[in-house]
């Protein structure tokens, strides 16, 4: 049984004068998944976050946010959502408590339950020591966490996520994808869309990709499937001179290549689900006298973006 879908463009464009930032764009996001959007500037990912959060109506084409159309039924439809947008525009001058507080009763929240629903937030991303700090005093990770716990106040199904972690040293880099990451798996039903060009927090993050190219759909599925359409695994090894790689070369049938440092590195790409691999370490073994390194290295998502990104 398919996994039920809690995003699903159908069609979907947007266009501003005669260019195109998004056409005829349909894809679907799982339900508890953590859906990342990757693509080169201009690719359209600001703009597909948009029409999602029903900041921007489109062109033509249609949303729906769990199950709920953004045009014929957009109140319902944002009641699913909670946005972390990619600038800081908190209120410098204000507190944790004073910005949870504020949009519980947007929300329309009583006071007791916005009170309420304050306290819990500022536990679940543990901000007690912070509560009552101006936004001008935390630090770029903390406020990201307020930013955050804003999104979850009126506890929604879906969070976007537009460039979260721009700006944030590593360390707080690090503890926010934590954050996400409990968020994500401490209720199966919550998904997580989220936009950014960093390839490492992709790597980290993401159970579901979506790669955009002007506009359009070049790619989705799984770190690990998009790693297999575009790459293969590389068996690299360093040999003690020349000679012994000259014969591992021309002597082997799994077709292994001189790479460099003087003619002593030899590389062999391994395509999945192959015998090639077995081939290669009956002939390895061969001259395991020579070998003064191995290593097996699998595609990265630096690899899957540079090559779809070039196709």
């Amino acid at each position: 049984m398919p996994t039920p879908l809690a995003i699903e463009t159908i069609d979907l464009t947007k266009t501003y004068g005669d260019r195109a930032a998004l056409d005829r764009l349909s894809v679907g996001v799982a339900r508890g998944s953590r859906t990342i959007v990757l693509g080169p500037n201009g690719a359209g990912k600001s703009t597909l976050l948009e029409l999602v959060a029903t900041i921007r109506t489109p062109t033509s084409g249609r949303v729906r946010i769990e199950g709920h159309d953004t045009l014929e039924d957009v109140r319902e439809a944002r009641r699913t959502i909670g946005l972390t947008p990619q600038s800081n525009a908190l209120d410098p001058c204000a507190t944790p408590t004073e910005i949870l507080d504020f949009q519980a009763l947007a929300l329309g929240m009583g006071r007791r339950t916005a009170r309420l629903r304050t306290r819990e937030l500022i536990a679940l991303f543990g901000l007690g020591d912070h509560s009552k700090k101006r936004i001008t005093h935390l630090s770029g990770g903390t406020r990201r966490k307020v930013d955050l716990a804003i999104a979850l106040v009126g506890e929604p199904s879906v969070i976007i996520l537009d460039e979260p972690t721009t700006g944030l040293d590593p360390l707080a880099r690090l503890d926010f994808w934590n954050e996400l990451t409990r968020l994500n798996s401490n209720d199966p039903n919550r998904t997580l869309l989220i936009s950014t060009q960093d390839l490492h927090e992709a790597e980290v993050l993401a159970t579901d990709i979506v790669v955009l190219g002007d506009g359009e759909l070049v790619a989705q599925g799984t770190p690990d499937a998009l790693k297999q359409r575009i790459g293969d695994r590389t068996l690299t090894l360093a040999l003690t001179d020349p000679a012994a790689a000259h014969q591992l070369v021309t002597r082997s049938r799994a077709g292994f290549r001189t790479e460099s440092r003087s003619g002593t590195l030899v590389r062999l790409a391994l395509p999945q689900d192959s015998d090639v691999l077995e081939t290669a370490l009956h002939d390895i073994g061969a001259m395991a006298g020579a070998i003064e390194e191995i290593r097996l290295s699998e595609p990265s998502l630096d690899d899957v973006f540079v090559a779809l990104a070039s196709h």
